[in-house]
């Protein structure tokens, strides 16, 4: 399938809002999408990259996905090819998949009611942004914060949609930003939280981490859950630091089936 380029937003010359032009199947917040350009080196081949959807599957109009140009540790083949692209320019498409999304229920079917932090790094924030916008059309009363983390205050991509969506009435949703390097010059005047995003579970020198005291209680895995998206030692930073507080992951669930904390990485 085709699917045609109809917006894009550079927040950095390196990081990029695509929308593509397509019909939006039914799909869960977290899942990704595939788009694939002709292959440089082998004629007649696609090459395919996944991207997880930022855009939520209430919303017909468009698919959205958030994009780095790889730079480092070496150049993207694939985000080199996309980059000259732009509004009108069409790229192959398959439709999303992927086991990674947000669960409102226990293993026995029982409704969990648990509090959900959704912890991103860099572009990880992507299936977070889906998932928050698409948690305020369907009402959840459960309590969400969402955890971004990025190097620079222009790379906070969603930003603005994120405060809006505090801002909501009915809606208990919190957004916690942080800037792992406050001191450089590009992010002069930032006086929000310092450190890489798993800072924000870490707990302080009061014992208390940034998302506890935002919501008001210690955690547990009683009151509380994790999903985490980004680089791989992102996702084990943040999963080291809350099974140090009794939270499991799938492959440690418990008896009953149950575990805290899903985690999508890539890199």
């Amino acid at each position: 399938m085709k699917a045609k380029i109809i917006y894009r937003e550079d927040l950095t010359d390196s990081l990029s809002i695509f929308r593509f032009n397509v019909d939006v199947p039914d799909f869960k917040p977290g899942q990704f999408s595939t788009i694939g350009l002709p292959h440089p080196e082998k004629e007649g081949k696609i090459l395919w990259r996944p991207y997880s959807i930022s855009s939520n599957p209430e919303q017909k109009d468009y698919l959205e996905l958030y994009i780095r140009w790889a730079k480092w540790p070496v150049l993207g083949k694939f985000t080199t090819m996309l980059w000259p692209l732009g509004v009108g320019d069409e790229v192959e498409y398959k439709d999303p998949k992927g086991a990674f999304s947000i669960a409102h229920e226990f293993p026995d079917g029982t409704p969990d009611k648990r509090r959900i932090i959704l912890i991103g790094g860099g572009t990880g924030v992507a299936p977070f942004m889906s998932a928050a916008a698409s948690m305020f059309e369907h009402k959840t009363d459960r309590q969400i914060i969402l955890c971004h983390g990025v190097s620079y205050i222009n790379e906070l991509g969603y930003r603005d949609e994120l405060l809006a969506l505090e801002k909501e009435e009915g809606y208990d949703f919190k957004y916690l930003a942080s800037v792992s390097r406050p001191d450089e010059e590009a992010n002069a005047g930032w006086d929000g939280l310092a450190g890489r995003v798993e800072s924000i579970i870490q707990p302080g020198e009061d014992g208390w981490s940034a998302a506890e005291r935002a919501a008001g209680e210690k955690f547990t895995p009683d009151n509380t859950c994790f999903y985490i998206c980004g680089f791989g030692g992102t996702v084990d930073s943040v999963k080291e630091a809350v099974q140090a507080d009794g939270f499991v992951t799938k492959k440690e669930a418990r008896e009953d089936g149950s575990f805290d904390i899903r985690f999508e990485s890539y890199g």
